[in-house]
Parts: C-alpha cells; sequence; structure tokens
C-alpha cells in the first residue's frame, strides 16, 4: 500500500468515529519510516481533508 492510501485510509476510518468537525487543528497523524517518526504538518493534514469530502 502507499504512503498517500494509508493515510486516505487512516483518515477515513478516523472520521467514521468522530464526533463533531474533523479540521487539521483537531486531528494528528503521525508516520513512521526508515528515517523515523514524524507528524503531518497542519496544512499536510488539510490536504488528505479536502480528498476525502
Amino acid at each position: 500500500m502507499e504512503l498517500d492510501d494509508a493515510v486516505h485510509t487512516a483518515v477515513l476510518t478516523l472520521k467514521e468515529s468522530f464526533e463533531g468537525q474533523m479540521n487539521e487543528n483537531n486531528i494528528e497523524i503521525g508516520i513512521v519510516n526508515e528515517s523515523g517518526f514524524r507528524r503531518l504538518s497542519p496544512a499536510e493534514v488539510k490536504d488528505y481533508l479536502a480528498n476525502i469530502v
């Protein structure tokens, strides 16, 4: 599974059980790879959220 697909699936899963409006300021998404852990910026989260509407 590609990274974009995995993040998209994670956001869809979160959305199913999230109460209220989900936006880039009230969720955090982290990615772990060979380089370590990093949290997506609010702008990156906003882009992923825009793709599921």
